[in-house]
């Protein structure tokens, strides 16, 4: 018999240590707090320009009356050449955070900065600003996804232990959950969540953002590397959009108010730049290498998402494809708005670089549910019905070949060919995005609706948020289900949801390299490290690909 991808599914009990050839790092341990009494939330910089940052940090209060907040920006770490510094005043106001521009900086260097204020001293942390001119090398690590309440932020640590140009943070920086908010996942009783129930208010918004601050993972990550963030949908609501998120209530008030508490917290807890409420809008070049775009996709312009259960209903394939068809693919239905549209290709068509990479929050590639009656009996099929809510529109849309996840951009398939042509009309055909959201790693091939090929996605698995193709959530059969999905879908080259960690991501002139790095645990601070996968980023008559993959099984490497 040859052999296909279809008959590359036999492997029910395939082991998920397909990576565990490389050997694991040395044991690590997570970093200890780093702050004091006045300046116990670290400090972070981020939104680096060629010749300023945003530094960031929080001056803990001694009663209501204002803090004078003095920052220093150094060539070297022991501050002998202090090039820039300034004053900035903490107050309730903006619940003691402070947030000052260092500019007048000059491109592509390192700094060290401070804060000092009521006689003490903050952690030193270290910055870069933007390169100009020829650039031969970049390095990111992109990371999204980190639930205080379900493990140690051992990823976080990691990274900060690396030499990266910047951190690209994608989204979930937080989570809005009470107790037990993430069904089937098990809390870490000295992780719960601050304040003990949903945040909904700016007070509870504040307080959870501090919270995550505090830990000592985090701080280090900031310390070490500049962060360009955006937010996904939980810094404000599970399955945000425009005008309402999948838990929000009308006894917990408008969405209105609790959107803007959101961003409000947001804009003072995190080193970007003030927006004001208003869509962020972030782009940076990096030199003549390459240009970043970063797409604000949940709280501005985006419809509600098509779930499952308004599947429930299909009968018929040909309700399938009439739903598809007419309510999934309405030209209306929008993520990114007209104005975040126009502000994309204008960035697209400013300067062709080598790497035109696009950070974004939800997946990108077109997947569709996998057959999965085959591979159910009538008893897993009951328990299914009976633990999800939304089992029977899954088991239709499984049934009918519907897209995977309608929350990512498979339920907004009309904007995802707008954003498409914006690229196309700017002669951009070969794009690298780099997406949060699912906490699985994904590498997948993009196409447009006529099948010209657009470019490359790389999606990071989480910080400590369980993976949909993990044991934790899908038992014993959690590996196959990913061949599955592998091998069902054209546009999936690799996919995996068995561990936590971040995208290593290394660009050169000529090519690139993806690698997905895993922590081995976020039970314990105590950890280690591995390569689940990694890939070559290669150019070729125009296009990019994927080549020389590393760490995979031999099913994934043939299905790859």
């Amino acid at each position: 018999m040859g052999v296909t991808r279809r008959f590359v599914l036999a492997a029910p009990a395939l082991s998920a240590g397909a990576c565990a050839s490389l050997g694991r790092s040395a044991l690590y341990e997570a970093a200890r707090p780093m702050g004091n009494s006045v300046f116990a939330h670290g400090v972070a910089s981020g939104d680096p320009a060629v010749d300023s940052v945003i530094l960031w940090t929080r001056a803990s209060p001694r009663g209501d009356e204002g803090l004078d907040v003095v920052w220093e920006v150094a060539t070297d770490e022991g501050f002998v050449s202090i090039v820039q510094a300034g004053a900035a005043r903490a107050t309730a106001a903006r619940d003691w955070t402070v947030k000052a521009e260092a500019a007048g900086l000059l491109p592509g260097q390192d700094y060290f900065y401070r804060f000092r204020a009521a006689g003490a001293v903050s952690p030193i942390g270290r910055t870069r600003t933007l390169p100009m001119g020829a650039v031969e090398s970049l390095r990111f690590a992109v990371v999204s996804c980190a639930n205080h309440a379900l493990g140690y932020f051992n990823v976080y640590d990691h990274i900060a232990r690396g030499a990266f140009d910047a951190v690209l943070h994608l989204g979930d920086y937080i989570y809005e959950y009470g107790p037990g908010g993430y069904d089937g996942a098990a809390e870490l009783p000295d992780r719960a969540h601050e304040p003990a129930h949903e945040t909904v208010t700016l007070a509870d918004y504040r307080a959870r953002h501090a919270q995550y601050k505090r830990d000592a993972s985090l701080q280090a990550m900031h310390a070490a590397h500049p962060v360009i963030a955006i937010w996904d949908d939980h810094e404000a609501a599970n399955d945000s959009w425009a005008e309402g998120g999948e838990n929000h209530q009308p006894e917990e008030g408008a969405w209105g108010a609790r959107r803007a508490a959101a961003l409000q917290a947001y804009e003072e807890w995190m080193p970007v730049r003030p927006f004001a409420g208003a869509a962020r809008f972030a782009h940076a070049a990096y030199g003549d290498l390459a240009t970043l775009v970063v797409l604000e996709t949940r709280l501005h312009a985006r419809d509600r998402a098509i779930s499952f259960n308004d599947l429930a209903a299909l009968a018929t394939q040909a309700d399938a494809v009439a739903f598809l068809r007419d309510v999934v693919g309405a030209d209306q239905r929008g993520m990114l708005g007209a104005e975040q549209l126009t502000h994309v290709r204008g960035v697209l068509e400013g300067t062709r670089r080598p790497w035109m990479l696009i950070a974004n929050q939800t997946l990108m590639a077109q997947v569709k549910t996998p057959d999965v009656a085959p591979y159910l009996t009538p008893e897993t099929e009951a328990a299914l019905r009976e633990r999800w809510s939304e089992a029977e529109g899954f088991l239709r849309a499984s049934r009918f070949g519907l897209p995977l996840s309608l929350d990512s951009w498979d339920g907004y398939p009309a904007e995802r060919e707008r954003l498409y042509a914006a690229a196309r009309a700017a002669g951009v055909g070969d794009l690298l995005v780099l997406t949060g959201d699912t906490h699985t790693w994904w590498a997948n091939d993009l196409t447009c609706a006529d099948g010209a090929p657009i470019g490359v996605e790389l999606g990071a698995a989480s910080v400590t948020s369980p993976s949909p193709l993990s044991e934790e959530m899908a038992g014993s059969r959690a590996t196959s289900l990913g061949l599955l999905v592998n091998r069902e879908n054209p546009a999936v080259r690799y996919v995996s949801g068995r561990s936590h960690g971040y995208l290593d991501l290394t660009l050169g002139r000529e090519a690139g390299r993806a690698t997905f790095v895993a922590v081995d645990t976020i039970m314990q601070r105590r950890y280690r490290v591995f390569r689940e996968a990694s890939f070559r980023l290669v150019k070729q008559d125009g296009r990019l690909r994927m080549k020389g993959p590393r760490g995979l099984s031999l099913f994934e490497r043939f299905l790859f």
